[in-house]
């Protein structure tokens, strides 16, 4: 560790990804009820393009790395617990007159879609709070660390009754804040 600090080290002006993942993280909280899903969806663009650029900025790849391996989680559980879903719909629509194994298969269905959805939300918002981890130590603006923090605490515990969805929320509120009050030029160590 004592060869990193004899790096040379300079200064870069971050003030572009810290505005595209303020208000990307800004979209993400907007309760608009028709276009929510859409701002939700452009909100997190925003917040991966600033990603990837910071740490392309900062030389640090695992930020982005560890943020990509993160929504690529959360959109494949997305996608299996929405086919589950739609799978346990199946016995219903072949045998309407088995209702007792109709109901099992869509409860069943249901069940195990939950729980893919909830271990994908998990692992994901892990890589997650990874990448703020890093981002935070290198800008030395610990608020992403707390964000990334609670972010994932919160998906531990959206299996209590919703709980866990306020701490997302409150999560999302701190990067949010994190990114709008980080320091515009930061110390890059290397060439």
């Amino acid at each position: 560790m004592t060869e990193q600090s004899n790096l040379p080290t300079r200064r870069v002006n971050i003030s572009t990804q810290k505005m595209l993942g303020g208000i990307g993280y800004i979209l993400v909280l907007l309760p608009i009820p028709v276009i929510w899903i859409f701002l939700n969806i452009a909100g997190y663009i925003l917040v991966l393009i600033s990603l990837y650029q910071l740490s392309n900025i900062l030389t640090k790849p695992a930020i982005f790395q560890k943020a990509l391996i993160g929504t690529i989680l959360i959109l494949a559980g997305i996608v299996i617990a929405f086919a589950f879903g739609l799978m346990a719909l199946i016995p219903l629509l072949v045998s309407p007159k088995d209702e007792a194994g109709a109901i099992l298969g869509l409860g069943l269905g249901v069940v195990f879609a939950i729980v893919v959805a909830y271990a994908t939300l998990v692992v994901s918002f892990y890589f997650y709070k990874e990448a703020y981890k890093i981002l935070a130590q290198a800008t030395a603006h610990n608020l992403f660390k707390i964000g990334g923090l609670l972010l994932f605490i919160g998906a531990i515990t959206t299996i209590l009754f919703g709980l866990g969805l306020l701490l997302i929320i409150v999560g999302e509120i701190i990067l949010a804040v994190a990114f709008f009050t980080a320091p515009n030029e930061v110390e890059v160590q290397g060439t």
